[in-house]
């Protein structure tokens, strides 16, 4: 019989995170794989969806629509620094914090380890989903992405949703450990 207690469910919770944490890792990792080596065999661009979506092989040198161009180190430290203070933030937390807020950082931490992943063995992220619906629709390009962007934005709005539709004032501060000793 399992015995139901808090270290059990807290222990759970963490496996459960963990493994969320990891699938999201391993899929974007997966998607690289596999996609840049099709575009390469392929001339570097396939339509998937006219004029909606389409893949092209791209090496990103930089940050979002190429800022920070060449400065690779720099955006390694940033993004590095930024998913510890995510999960500090995470291990800080109680275990029955909000989903919503939980499953965002850990969402937006999956994706910056994947892009940081790229950054630190190969110098540059390996970007292959071009949103062609944006030149379609308003006249201009938008920049290149990968999976691990998607899952960045997905964690942000997470949080954002969470910020403004679910979290109730004071409540973030008793949902820290440290500060209800």
């Amino acid at each position: 019989m399992i015995k139901n207690d808090k270290k059990t469910n807290v222990g759970l919770l963490i496996a459960l995170e963990v493994l969320f944490l990891a699938f999201v890792i391993a899929l974007d990792l997966f998607s690289k794989a596999v996609i840049m080596p099709f575009l390469l065999e392929n001339g570097r661009h396939f339509e998937l969806w006219t004029g909606v979506i389409e893949l092209q092989y791209a090496e990103n040198y930089g940050a979002s629509f190429g800022i920070f161009e060449g400065k690779t180190m720099l955006l390694t430290i940033i993004t590095g620094a930024t998913v510890a203070v995510l999960v500090g933030t995470l291990i800080y937390l109680k275990n029955d914090s909000s989903k919503m807020l939980r499953y965002g950082l850990l969402t937006i931490v999956g994706g910056a380890i994947g892009n940081i992943y790229d950054r630190i063995t190969l110098e540059y992220v390996r970007d292959f989903i071009e949103y062609t619906f944006f030149d379609t629709l308003f006249g201009y390009g938008f920049a290149i992405g990968n999976i691990a962007d998607i899952f960045c934005l997905v964690g942000v709005l997470m949080v954002i949703v969470y910020v403004f539709f679910i979290y109730k004032e004071g409540e973030l501060k008793s949902r820290f450990k440290r500060f209800n000793k």
